[in-house]
């Protein structure tokens, strides 16, 4: 186990928790779906390689890291196939600790290394065929499934929300037991485009920075979810998430009142269904739509972000 979770669960202890995952998918040569048996969920079910992010990494990062950890293949995320923050893909792990897992799918090619069990839960590796699968939970199937199908856009749920039994139903609660300490914690960002091509964006009121509306997860909610309702919540439109962009990941947020967070952000396209831009006057304090020639300054992350939302809709 990283020394991060052995960390956040010796504080917030077994209770369901949001967590950023990333999963890889492995083929061989013949087509074959590369597969492991956990030593903790014993025969049960066969998985995909992969495991939590780490503070500072990226998805992508952390799904060459673990594939190496665990089968000592050395692999290149070639293609991101989706993300799945569904509540269907809640985990109850053997040891009692439960998890919300919100997970960056990518398809990799190996480039190197030899095929052996390295981490310690690795019982056994094994290549499949697609059209005989080991017995696996539905999260797994479902990834392989929308890989498989070779789909031109990155998958991600529909917007979802339910009521769920957890002492953290959001970070600001998680915050009471770890204080400001770095925490790993999913979210979304909406890239919202009028009919006219510009962008939404808003003011924040804790440090002055323009960016695109979007926030944390809650407990029990789905991405998409996370997008409609942060952007309603800070610039008074109604949105719609369209297509799953990017996951953005890696960078350390550090707030005014001394919080360190490293988010790891769903970028959703999406299209405003009503509502005029205001600011909530508590965290935005300036909202409005810009055109790609007339944007105000940015920081690096949304700037990026900014700029693969026209790029996207230019290409459609």
């Amino acid at each position: 186990m990283p020394d991060y979770i052995r960390w956040l669960r010796g504080l917030a202890g077994p209770a369901l928790l949001p967590l950023a995952y990333a999963t890889a998918i492995v083929r061989d040569s013949a087509g074959r779906v590369l597969f492991q048996r956990r030593s903790d969920f014993g025969a049960a079910w066969w998985g995909l390689p992969g495991g939590l992010l780490e503070p500072g990494e990226t998805a992508a990062t952390c799904a060459r890291r673990e594939v190496l950890e665990e089968t000592g293949l050395i692999v290149e995320p070639r293609r991101l196939t989706g993300v799945y923050s569904s509540l269907r893909y809640r985990v109850h792990y053997p040891n009692g600790d439960e998890a919300q897992q919100v997970t960056a799918c990518y398809e990799c090619a190996a480039r190197g290394g030899a095929l052996r069990p390295e981490a310690e839960e690795i019982e056994e590796l094994r290549f499949f065929a697609p059209e005989a699968l080991p017995p696996q939970p539905r999260w797994y199937a479902d990834m392989l499934a929308h890989a498989l199908a070779g789909g031109a856009r990155p998958y991600f749920d529909a917007p979802e929300r339910a009521e769920v039994e957890t002492p953290f139903p959001s970070l600001m609660a998680l915050r009471g037991v770890v204080g400001h300490a770095p925490v790993v914690w999913p979210g979304a960002a909406a890239a919202v485009l009028d009919a006219a091509g510009r962008l939404l964006l808003q003011r924040r009121s804790d440090n002055g920075q323009w960016g695109l509306p979007g926030g944390s997860l809650d407990a029990g909610e789905s991405l998409a979810y996370t997008a409609k309702r942060e952007t309603l919540e800070e610039t008074g439109v109604a949105v719609e998430a369209l297509r799953l962009l990017e996951v953005v990941s890696g960078h350390e947020v550090v707030f005014g009142n001394g919080d360190r967070l490293f988010p790891v952000v769903a970028l959703l396209a999406c299209r405003p269904l009503g509502g005029q831009p205001r600011a909530d006057g508590r965290e935005t304090t300036e909202v409005g739509y810009f055109e790609r020639e007339h944007l105000p300054p940015l920081p690096p992350r949304h700037e990026r972000m900014a700029r693969l939302a026209f790029e996207t809709a230019e290409a459609q």
